[in-house]
C-alpha cells in the first residue's frame, strides 16, 4: 500500500491529485521551483521540496531525490514535464519507488509518433499515411499537409504547408520548435484532413488483463491546435460508432501492454476514423470523464499501480460535461502574466470532485502571482448536466459571472463559442474558431461606456472617503470646483486598444453625464455603484488595484458582463517616451533570431523577429511599409512585453496603382505585429494537449 505520494508536477494537475490522496489517507509531497515557491499546490501538501531554477521540473534526477530525501514511496508524474519520458519512469522504478502510471516499455512504445503508427497499424487501428521528412528525400506534394512534430504535441513542431514553395521554411520552423520544446527535431507529415473532428477515448487497464473504454471526449474547439473547450460525450458519436472507436483503443492498449490511465487520440471526418496518437497519462480533460462515468481516475490510477482488480466491464455513463480551460492570455493568444487579484467563480460546488454539478480545477488562488516560466492556464471550469444544453448553459453563465481580476483572460471567448449556435447545434470542427470568430468581448461598446462612468463614480466616491478620512474637506463633493458648469472628466484605456472619456456633474437634479440620455445614480460608494438607465437598474461591482507599471488596474463587474479599465492620469509624471514607429514586443521572451538589419526596406507583413515564447515561435512582422532604421534587439536577448524590438519608419502613402497596397488594405491579420504559432486560419487535426513526450516540454500547456 502507497503511505507517501510525491506528485512530479504542479499548479492544478498536482492539487488534484493532493485532493484524491487526502480521501485515501495518503500522504503528499509537493515540489516547486523557485519561480512558484508560493504557488498553492506547495502551501497544500504535507511536505514539499525545492528543485531549484524554473526548469528544475524537467530534472528527473532532481525529482527521484526529492521522493528518497521526502520518504515518498510513489510518484505520480502528473502531465505535461516528465510524465511521457519513459527514462524519468525507469528512474523513478529504479528507485524501489511505485510509478503512477504505465510501465517505461509503454511509453517508450507510444513516444515517438512515427514508430507508434506503425504499431497501432499492425494492430489493426486506422492510421492516415505517413509522408516522410527527410533532406535526402525531397517531397513532392499533391494536396496540403499537416507537418507534426514526432516526439511530442501540443501544437508544437506543427505547421500547415498548402503551398510548396513554402514547405522548406515550415519544416525549418517545426524543427527549431520541437527542438526547443521536446528535444527532438524529428518530423513527419501527413495529407491535412479539413473538417474532420478531434475524438479520443479514455481508457484503464489493470495489471491482470482488463482494460476499460471510458466513453470518448470531443475535443475539436481548439485555438491554434490547442484545445480550448473539451466535453464528453461527443455529440457526433452515437452508440455503433462508440463501439468501434473503443474497440481499436482497447487494441492499441493491448498491443503494447498497457497499465493504467490513457488516452487513445482520433482523428474523425467523413472516411472514417484515424489514429493520431496515445498519450500514456492523464488528460487535461479527464474531469468530464469523470463526471459523466462518476468515477475518481486518479483514485482508480493509485489502485490499479498497488495492484488492483477493475471491474469485468465500466460503470455506464449519465448525462453531458463540458469543460473550458481558462488561460491568462490576451484577445489574440498571447499569453499574459501579473498578480491574479481576484478569482472567484460563482456556483461551484466542488473543487476537484467528480460529484459536483459545477467543479472547477485551479492552479491558482486570488492573490496568486501568473508568471512567465510556465504555461499561462488558469483553472478548468467544468459544468455536468442532465443533457448537453443544461451543461452549456451553466457553464457558460458561471464564466459570464466570474470574477476575475488582474491579467487578461481568454473568459470572453469561450462565452462566446459555448453561446454560438453552430456549438450549441454540435456542428464542430476544429476548424470551428477560424470559420467563427465569436465576439471580442462579452460587454458591447454601450456597456463598456456605462461601466466607465461607474468606475468614474465609484473612483470620485473613493476620493471622498479618503478625504473624510484625513479631514481633508470632507463636505465638499469629489471633482468640486469654482465653475460648476464644467463636468468632472476621467479617462481610461479599454482593452482593445482605445480610450473612453467619461464627463458627468452631479448637481440638485442628479446626475448629468455627457453622451448619456437616459441615466440617474441610485448609489456611489467605492466598490459598488447603482445606475438607472432606460428604467433599468443595473449594479455594477468596482475594483481598483495595482497594475505592474505603477499605474491602476479597474475591473467591473455587472450582468452587462465584465469590464477592464486603465485610467489615463490628467496630469502624468514626466516619462520616456515611445520613439515613433518602434515595433513592441508583444509578450515575454526569447529572440530566436532578427529577420532584417537596418536600411532594410520592408512591406507590411513582412517578418522582422522571431521570439519564442512558451515554447512557441511567434513571428513579429511589421505592421506597415516603411524602412528599418534601428534594431534593438539582438538573437538570444531576453525581452519583456512592450519593449522596442525593431524602429520602422513607415513609407510615405502611396498613390493608387504605384505598388504593393499598404497596410491599411491588408487582412486584419497583418496589422496585428505579431503572428502566433502555425498558420493563422489553419484547421487543425492534431492533439491540442499539452504531452511532453520523451524529454518532456517545459512549457507545454496543462
Amino acid at each position: 500500500m502507497i503511505g507517501r505520494l510525491l506528485v512530479a508536477n504542479r499548479g492544478e494537475i498536482a492539487r488534484r491529485v493532493f485532493r484524491t490522496c487526502r480521501e485515501m489517507g495518503i500522504e503528499t509531497v509537493a515540489v516547486f521551483t523557485d519561480a512558484d515557491a508560493s504557488a498553492p499546490h506547495v502551501a497544500e501538501a504535507d511536505l514539499a521540496v525545492r528543485l531549484g531554477g524554473p526548469s528544475a521540473y524537467l530534472d528527473r534526477e532532481r525529482v527521484v531525490e526529492a521522493a528518497r530525501r521526502s520518504g515518498a514511496d510513489a510518484v505520480h508524474p502528473g502531465y505535461g514535464f516528465l510524465s511521457e519520458n519513459a527514462g524519468f519512469a525507469r528512474a523513478v522504478l529504479d528507485a524501489g519507488l511505485a510509478w503512477i502510471g504505465p510501465s517505461p516499455e509503454a511509453v517508450a512504445a507510444m513516444g515517438k509518433k512515427i514508430e507508434a503508427k506503425a504499431l497501432m497499424a499492425e494492430a489493426g487501428v486506422p492510421v492516415l499515411p505517413t509522408v516522410p521528412l527527410s533532406p535526402d528525400s525531397p517531397v513532392e506534394m499533391t494536396a496540403p499537409l499537416l507537418v507534426k512534430a514526432s516526439a511530442g504535441g501540443g501544437g508544437r513542431g506543427m505547421r500547415v504547408v498548402r503551398d510548396p514553395a513554402g514547405l522548406a521554411a515550415a519544416v525549418e520552423s517545426a524543427r527549431r520548435e520541437a527542438l526547443s520544446a521536446f528535444g527532438d527535431g524529428t518530423l513527419f507529415a501527413e495529407p491535412l484532413v479539413e473538417g474532420a473532428r478531434h475524438i479520443e477515448v479514455q481508457i484503464l487497464a489493470d495489471a491482470h488483463g482488463t482494460v476499460w473504454a471510458l466513453g470518448e471526449r470531443e475535443c475539436s474547439i481548439q485555438r491554434r491546435h490547442q484545445k480550448v473547450i473539451e466535453e464528453a460525450p461527443s455529440p457526433a458519436v452515437g452508440p455503433e460508432l462508440r463501439r468501434e472507436l473503443s474497440e481499436a483503443a482497447i487494441r492499441a492498449a493491448r498491443a503494447i501492454g498497457y497499465q493504467g490511465a490513457g488516452t487513445v487520440e482520433f482523428l474523425l471526418s467523413d472516411e472514417g476514423f484515424f489514429f493520431l496518437e496515445m498519450n500514456t497519462r492523464l488528460q487535461v480533460e479527464h474531469p468530464v470523464t469523470e463526471c459523466v462515468y462518476g468515477v475518481d481516475l486518479v483514485r482508480l490510477q493509485i489502485e490499479v499501480a498497488e495492484g488492483a482488480h477493475l471491474a469485468a466491464l465500466p460503470p455506464s455513463p449519465v448525462g453531458h460535461a463540458i469543460e473550458a480551460r481558462l488561460y491568462a492570455e490576451d484577445s489574440e493568444g498571447r499569453p499574459h502574466s501579473g498578480v491574479l487579484h481576484r478569482f472567484e467563480v460563482p456556483g461551484v460546488d466542488g473543487e476537484f470532485a467528480h460529484g459536483a454539478r459545477l467543479r472547477l480545477d485551479s492552479g491558482v488562488v486570488s492573490g496568486t502571482e501568473v508568471g512567465v516560466h510556465y504555461d499561462p492556464m488558469l483553472a478548468k471550469v467544468v459544468s455536468y448536466g442532465r443533457d448537453r444544453a443544461e451543461a452549456a448553459r451553466r457553464l457558460a453563465s458561471a464564466l459570464t459571472r466570474a470574477r476575475i481580476h488582474g491579467p487578461a483572460t481568454n473568459r470572453d471567448l469561450l462565452v462566446g463559442v459555448l453561446r454560438h449556435p453552430d456549438f450549441l447545434s454540435g456542428a464542430l470542427d476544429t476548424g470551428f474558431l477560424e470559420r467563427h470568430p465569436v465576439p471580442a468581448a462579452l460587454a458591447g461598446p454601450d456597456a463598456v461606456r456605462l461601466s466607465a462612468l461607474a468606475a468614474a463614480l465609484a473612483g470620485a466616491a473613493a476620493r471622498r472617503e479618503t478625504a473624510r478620512r484625513e479631514g481633508m474637506l470632507g463636505g465638499l463633493p469629489s471633482g468640486w470646483r469654482n465653475v460648476p458648469s464644467q463636468p468632472q472628466r476621467t479617462a481610461f484605456r479599454t482593452e482593445d486598444g482605445g480610450q473612453l472619456e467619461v464627463a458627468y456633474r452631479l448637481t440638485r437634479e442628479g446626475l448629468r453625464a455627457d453622451g448619456f440620455e437616459d441615466v440617474t445614480l441610485v448609489a456611489a460608494a467605492p466598490a459598488r455603484v447603482v445606475l438607472e438607465t432606460a428604467g433599468l437598474r443595473h449594479t455594477f461591482e468596482v475594483a481598483a488595484y495595482p497594475a505592474s507599471d505603477d499605474r491602476r488596474l479597474v475591473h467591473v463587474d455587472s450582468a452587462l458582463g465584465p469590464v477592464r479599465l486603465t485610467p489615463v492620469e490628467r496630469l502624468p509624471e514626466p516619462a520616456a517616451q515611445v520613439t515613433p514607429g518602434a515595433l513592441p514586443a508583444p509578450m515575454p521572451g526569447t529572440v530566436l533570431r532578427v529577420e532584417v538589419k537596418p536600411g532594410d526596406v520592408v512591406e507590411a507583413g513582412q517578418p522582422v523577429v522571431v521570439l519564442e515564447a512558451m515554447k512557441m515561435e511567434h513571428l513579429i512582422v511589421s505592421p506597415a511599409s516603411g524602412t528599418v532604421t534601428a534594431l534593438r534587439v539582438t538573437a538570444g536577448a531576453q525581452v519583456e512585453a512592450g519593449v522596442p524590438l525593431a524602429v520602422i519608419e513607415p513609407s510615405p502613402p502611396r498613390e493608387p496603382g504605384e505598388g504593393p497596397p499598404e497596410a491599411t488594405d491588408l487582412p486584419p491579420d497583418a496589422e496585428t505585429g505579431a503572428e502566433t504559432g502555425a498558420e493563422t486560419g489553419a484547421e487543425g487535426q492534431d492533439t491540442g494537449e499539452e504531452s511532453g513526450r520523451e524529454t518532456g516540454g517545459e512549457a507545454a500547456r496543462q
